[in-house]
């Protein structure tokens, strides 16, 4: 018996996605999470976008089972809200002393969740404050001359004083108690403890961006829905989501060929790995290129509302393409 192994310490990321449930533990190591095992469930082409939170013993037992294939040796587990769950925006609000910020941040959220606040469970965070950039995006210097006295010491204005810094920004965050209790209910019936819950945003930010600063874009596509969020410093200053995904290219493929969905799901695998013939990849990249059209045009709106909303904003440098439809060919 390998004691090592009884001892393993660590967590257990899950991923409730429309394409099945996926898991991996990480243990310590040098400071960092290590990977230790992983898993998932494999499903058909058709059974892709079943709801698992409205089927907790059915999600649980496939999820216990998963735990057990993969050998995984801990309880305590962690788990990522869907975006189109959670409602996520950046306030602002007056400046308040910190103890007051809760109530501000209550007053403004009754006017934005289409829930009682009593039914949420809300999370804020105060953002930094941000400086105002050119259209390169670099600092913005004001060239303004500072008014003086007669002695030459610089004259304060009682009306600028009073428009100086009066707002302060907050990022919002609220999730519904039921979903929330929905995955509770699942980590119990699987025999596991969930330790903490985040959104999706926040754990497609730190891995996939981490520190870095750069104003980004991240295209997330998953099988039946694909999410965009617009990131700088870090912060999800915007996030869109849209029904369009791996599933929607495979059900074009299966239509205009005359196939069913599981020849449709491997020539768009082929196609995204090379092994397709050129005639072949010349007949499916038109169509595919129709069915994610959507996806195009939601995110050049996306970028116009960002730019909209933040007119002192830094131009967006890069967009990252991730999730498991990110190897769809013609992206």
């Amino acid at each position: 018996m390998n004691i090592f192994r009884r001892k393993q310490k660590g967590y257990l990321g899950i991923d409730f996605g429309a394409g099945g449930i996926k898991v991996i533990q990480l243990k310590p190591a040098g400071g960092r999470g290590g990977l230790f095992t992983y898993g998932f469930s494999e499903q058909s082409v058709q059974e892709t976008g079943v709801e698992y939170l409205d089927q907790p013993d059915k999600a649980g037992a496939l999820l216990k089972a998963i735990c057990a294939k993969a050998k995984t040796t801990t309880v305590n587990a962690v788990a990522a809200l869907p975006i189109p769950a959670v409602f996520s925006a950046v306030l602002s609000i007056g400046a308040v002393p910190k103890k007051e910020i809760l109530q501000a941040v209550q007053w403004e959220a009754k006017k934005l969740i289409p829930l009682p606040l009593e039914d949420v469970v809300l999370d804020y965070k105060e953002l930094p404050a941000r400086i105002a950039t050119d259209d390169n995006g670099k600092p913005r210097i004001s060239a303004t001359r500072i008014a003086t006295d007669d002695n030459g010491k610089p004259r304060i204005s009682e009306e600028k004083k009073e428009k100086k810094e009066k707002y302060m920004q907050i990022l919002l965050t609220a999730a519904p108690k039921g979903i929330i209790d929905k995955y509770v209910a699942i980590a119990k019936q699987a025999g596991l403890t969930l330790v903490s819950l985040e959104t999706e945003a926040f754990a497609l930010i730190r891995s996939l961006i981490g520190s870095d600063p750069t104003p980004s874009v991240i295209v997330d596509i998953g099988a039946v829905r694909s999410n965009i969020l617009i990131i700088d410093q870090g912060i999800p200053m915007l996030t869109r989501s849209i029904e369009v995904g791996g599933k929607n290219c495979t059900q074009a493929i299966a239509k205009s060929l005359g196939m069913d969905a599981m020849q449709a799901e491997s020539m768009k695998r082929d196609l995204g790995s090379g092994t397709l013939s050129r005639e072949s990849s010349q007949s499916v990249l038109p169509m595919l290129q129709e069915v994610l059209q959507p996806l195009v045009n939601e995110l050049k709106y996306s970028l116009n509302v960002y730019r909209t909303r933040n007119n002192n904003t830094r131009p967006v440098e890069r967009i990252i393409i991730s999730g498991g439809g990110s190897g769809i060919p013609g992206l």
